[in-house]
């Protein structure tokens, strides 16, 4: 008797487990449904498409080639250039966008009159559509009535008024990724803000009493402890660079579908944008596009690796 009824309490353990795990699929079908839908549905379309010659030009001739695609990309100079620029594009954001987030989430973290106030404001450029903050910004760089040229011009700083968007390229680059990192820069500050709240406040009080200064208790207490949030955040905004459109169509897009995108802040999202949209070349862009997804996996989980060896 004593064996029959450990037998049937365990069945009805078991039961009430399987009715858990079942209420538990129920909440979580919704979602996903919707990422096989929307996520994972489309990504094996393009990765087929990718292995065939497919152009909405001309649908009719579409072929399977295979690794054709990849291995035109890798002899293509524009797929190239478009890459080096990526990765310089990431370069020089990423170290602005922390700097600027950190030195933001270590303001912020002090208790002054009006921190409420001045949280919202530094988190209205991330609210933002990148569209409009690169529209904004071109208007800011315009060369004739730009809004630097005036605030230059009237602290005698300039004597003239500058094409800032009509010189070297390396300068039309970098002013993208400044309006890039403009943009950005408000999700680094809060998710550092978060860390340094997590902070024990009794820690830096230990150090106090030690005798430590502030630039010793940021190196050996602050920055230590905000390396898991760190992690979050380069990695976040490396993709989001990795991703960087809407700034640079704003800025110095091509506009209607008549003319070319600048050569010069062309990255490969753009690039993709182009052959998809407007060479109508579904094949080749659907390779672009994977490239892409595998230069942000190896780098992503290098960094991620790195990073979380590091806080060890």
């Amino acid at each position: 008797m004593i064996s029959l009824g450990r037998r049937l309490g365990g069945i009805k353990r078991t039961l009430t487990l399987t009715v858990q795990e079942r209420d538990a699929y129920k909440i979580i079908a919704p979602t996903l449904l919707i990422l096989l839908i929307f996520v994972y549905y489309p990504s094996i379309r393009t990765l087929i498409y990718s292995f065939t010659s497919l152009n909405l030009r001309m649908p009719s001739k579409v072929q399977f080639i295979g690794f054709m695609n990849y291995l035109q990309a890798l002899k293509d100079s524009e797929f190239w250039v478009s890459t080096y620029h990526t990765f310089l594009m990431i370069g020089i954001v990423l170290p602005i966008e922390t700097a600027i987030g950190l030195a933001g989430a270590l303001l912020l973290n002090k208790t002054f009159k009006g921190r409420g106030t001045i949280r919202a404001l530094a988190i209205l450029p991330w609210m933002l559509p990148p569209v409009a903050n690169g529209l904004m910004w071109g208007w800011i760089l315009n060369g004739e009535y730009g809004a630097l040229n005036g605030l230059l011009y009237q602290l005698g700083i300039i004597s003239s008024y500058k094409h800032w968007l009509g010189g070297a390229p390396l300068m039309q680059l970098f002013w993208v990724c400044v309006a890039q990192a403009w943009t950005r820069y408000s999700f680094v500050m809060l998710v550092l803000l978060g860390g340094l709240q997590s902070i024990p406040s009794e820690l830096y009080d230990a150090a106090t009493v030690d005798g430590g200064n502030v630039f010793q208790c940021f190196r050996y207490i602050t920055f230590p402890l905000l390396k898991p949030s760190f992690t979050i955040a380069v990695m976040v905004e490396f993709i989001m660079i990795f991703q960087m459109f809407g700034v640079i169509l704003g800025i110095t897009g091509g506009g209607t579908s008549g003319r070319i995108f600048n050569p010069f802040t062309k990255n490969l999202m753009v690039f993709d944008y182009e052959l998809v949209f407007r060479r109508m070349d579904i094949g080749f862009g659907s390779t672009v596009a994977y490239f892409m997804f595998l230069f942000s996996l190896i780098i992503g989980m290098s960094v991620i690796a790195y990073m979380y060896r590091e806080t060890r």
